[in-house]
């Protein structure tokens, strides 16, 4: 009876698994024409601009950055000084909007419920229930925060520039599991810090700044958590580097030279890595097997793209002025029980297809964690034995990956065939099917 339970588990999960991509479109700083698009999970057809109209009812000024939170997008509209909020419960709809009066907000994490905005008009993190949409907090950091990421039990932001807008070089470590946050470190990294990778008890960190006649330099830090020693490597004056970092296939990349590269354990670029090499790269996110790259002459219509692993073009589509963020949303619905109660995750847990697949020695699994979980990766065959657990560990928000190689829990070669792999932490499950060739 286990095993039959097993088999109609994972087949209601593959049956009802669905996604859809968020595209939003900065547009021109001072002008309202951000605009908002959605991608469906075939990639082969985009709707929007959603719900606003930048002619007739416009979304705002300044799009800067978008997060999934319990069914519910958030949009931060940096110089219209507000958070959008829309209701993904039931397809797409606006539901509220939260004014954030002279506050240049950028970034937003969630924790715990709630929201921690970063906002350079008040060198500070703000933070708000989300559940009710009320201010709780303001984290005064002494400088121009930009990036957010919780990890490790700390919240860490990128400080951009100092109170005075002058090139800043620190990223800070908050405990904010107290009633009251508190700066409890700061790492010295190359000056004009931005995004924040989490890998394996690193952050990674993207730099950006710039000298007297407005060169642009590049650089990339990486923090070692574990004993709080700093790597900088410093790419000098060049035009080669973007602002987007990402884990991908188990790999720190960077945006470089109209793609994307890998970064050695030194923090140099593997050039022959790279994928994509396209003009014109404005943004870059990953999400399971594709890479999805904004493309901008900073003025609509502008393209997205959308590459596999190989650098093959798997779509372009396009869409409003300057798509600068990539926000992915997957609805798993499990109808396990009589009353076919639907359990929806946005973007808390994915699984990504295996790769390479079909495969004859050893295939990779990417996999996203939304935040710190207990997490097991089990291989099953298709009748439901159990074959092989390949994760069974808590593990922290980011992107993931793991290795099969063909064997089950004793060590043997398993048959060549159609095996399941699934994702299990509390009531989700993920599962997806991949081949073995022996």
């Amino acid at each position: 009876m286990k095993k039959l339970l097993i088999v109609v588990l994972l087949i209601h999960v593959v049956v009802f698994a669905q996604s859809n991509t968020f595209i939003l479109c900065e547009g021109n700083f001072n002008t309202p024409n951000s605009t908002l698009w959605m991608l469906n999970e075939e990639l082969d057809q985009i709707t929007g601009p959603i719900y606003w109209d930048p002619n007739v009812n416009p979304l705002g000024d300044t799009g800067q950055s978008m997060t999934i939170y319990n069914n519910k997008l958030y949009i931060i509209m940096n110089n219209s000084n507000t958070l959008e909020i829309m209701d993904l419960s039931n397809g797409v709809s606006y539901e509220s909007t939260i004014s954030l009066p002279y506050a240049g907000p950028r970034e937003m994490e969630v924790v715990n419920g709630k929201g921690y905005l970063s906002c350079w008009y008040l060198n500070a993190i703000l933070v708000i229930d989300l559940s009710t949409n009320t201010f709780l907090d303001t984290i005064y950091v002494n400088g121009l925060p930009e990036d957010l990421v919780y990890y490790d039990n700390r919240l860490y932001t990128s400080i951009n520039m100092n109170p005075d807008w002058s090139s800043c070089n620190k990223i800070l470590s908050i405990d904010i599991s107290g009633d009251n946050a508190v700066i409890v470190d700061t790492f010295e990294v190359i000056s004009g810090p931005g995004q924040i990778l989490a890998h394996n008890h690193n952050l990674f960190v993207v730099s950006t700044y710039y000298d007297t006649l407005w060169n642009i330099y590049s650089g990339t830090s990486r923090i070692d958590l574990s004993d709080g020693s700093v790597t900088k490597k410093d790419y000098g004056a060049t035009f080669n580097f973007g602002t987007d970092i990402t884990l991908y296939h188990g790999l720190v990349y960077r945006t470089y030279n109209g793609g994307i590269a890998p970064l050695t354990d030194s923090l140099t670029v593997d050039t022959t890595g790279q994928i994509g090499n396209l003009s014109n790269v404005y943004s870059m996110a990953t999400y399971k097997d594709y890479i999805y790259f904004g493309l901008s002459d900073y003025t609509a219509p502008d393209d997205i793209v959308i590459l596999d692993s190989l650098g093959n073009l798997v779509g372009q589509f396009q869409v409003g002025a300057l798509p600068g963020s990539f926000a992915f949303y997957e609805v798993s619905q499990n109808n396990l029980s009589d009353e076919s109660k639907d359990l929806q995750i946005a973007t808390e847990y994915s699984l990504g297809q295996n790769f390479p697949n079909p495969f004859n020695s050893s295939t990779t699994i990417p996999y996203y964690i939304g935040g710190e979980s207990h997490i097991e990766i089990s291989i099953y065959d298709i009748l439901g034995h159990h074959i092989v657990d390949l994760v069974n560990t808590d593990q922290n928000k980011g992107n993931k990956a793991i290795s099969w190689n063909g064997k089950d829990k004793f060590g043997k070669i398993v048959p060549g065939g159609i095996y399941i792999y699934e994702l299990k932490t509390g009531e989700v499950f993920l599962a997806k099917k991949l081949g073995y060739i022996k």
